[in-house]
């Protein structure tokens, strides 16, 4: 059973955004939450639409909020949003600072993997990756068209997901991330696929009793953390369809490929803040996954240390 209470909706009205829109009102149905729709007005000069503007730049920005503030108005008669109890929202300042500060008063924050700001912002979801490690709550991030399965009916609480994939790190991740997946796995009748990659360059850094010499014998390591991811996903006969995948190899490829050959509809993946990585299950991999997937891919904090 899902249980959001409020659920954040950030939009800049790209492709990206309006499906977001989709999912967040679908989840928002489904588990009876209201929705906060905010948009963020870039106050830099370099989020002028024309180099020309820097010379009008009070009122450039003037008309931007204008047109901006109109558009979110719009937002508001979407028939995704039919029933649904609606707040709006529009800050000035940075996208990623503003979504972050105002987390902590939602249950979900979703957004698109991409927007329609600065060249930099959106040449690698730069604000999505940002938004997606700093965030004390869970962020789905969606990509244009919703991915490969498309989105949910227009003011339906269905979501349109066959197969979730959680991403584990084989000796740490948040329990929320697995708690989320159950839930959501459960609530679209979705068949749940677990998987932990061992990177033999990364071996050595696994916590095993002194002495039992597995870190090079990767077939050994394979059977300790099949058993563990047992242990850590238990079976379940009145839950969906469960299979758990040990591999080996570099996390990221492996996690995109398993996406392509299973056809999963979403991620589920545990993140840490930018300023807190260690060297296991880093950026790198969350980043290149969300940058690779074809699919929504939903990042789950991991709890204060």
């Amino acid at each position: 059973m899902l249980t959001f209470d409020r659920i954040l909706l950030a939009s800049d009205f790209s492709a990206s955004a309006e499906a977001a829109l989709r999912y967040a009102a679908a989840l928002a149905h489904q588990s009876r939450a209201s929705l906060l729709v905010m948009h963020v007005i870039e106050t830099r000069v370099a989020a002028l639409p024309r180099w020309t503007d820097v010379f009008r730049s009070a009122e450039a920005f003037a008309e931007i909020e204008a047109a901006d503030r109109a558009a979110v108005q719009r937002l508001l008669t979407h028939p995704a949003l039919a029933g649904l109890t609606v707040e709006t929202i529009v800050q000035h300042g940075n996208p990623c600072d503003c979504l972050v500060d105002m987390a902590p008063r939602v249950d979900l924050v979703v957004m698109g993997t991409s927007g329609q700001g600065t060249a930099c912002g959106r040449s690698t979801g730069k604000v999505a990756r940002q938004v997606a490690h700093a965030s004390p709550v869970p962020v789905l991030l969606v990509p244009p068209g919703g991915g490969q399965v498309g989105l949910p009916e227009l003011g339906g609480d269905r979501l349109p997901w066959q197969c979730l994939l959680l991403a584990l790190h084989p000796t740490q991740y948040a329990p929320q991330a697995i708690a989320l997946w159950q839930a959501l796995a459960s609530a679209c009748g979705a068949t749940r696929l677990v998987l932990q990659v061992i990177e033999p360059d990364k071996a050595a850094s696994y916590p095993l009793a002194a002495g039992t010499g597995m870190h090079h014998n990767l077939d050994a390591l394979k059977v300790v953390f099949a058993k563990r991811l047992v242990e850590v996903v238990p079976d379940d006969p009145t839950g969906p369809p469960l299979e758990r995948l040990v591999l080996v190899g570099r996390a990221a490829e492996v996690i995109v490929q398993q996406i392509a050959e299973r056809r999963v509809d979403l991620v589920v993946m545990s993140v840490h803040a930018y300023g807190v990585l260690r060297k296991f299950f880093t950026l790198s991999t969350v980043d290149a996954v969300l940058e690779q997937a074809p699919c929504p891919v939903l990042a789950v904090p991991f709890p204060d240390l």
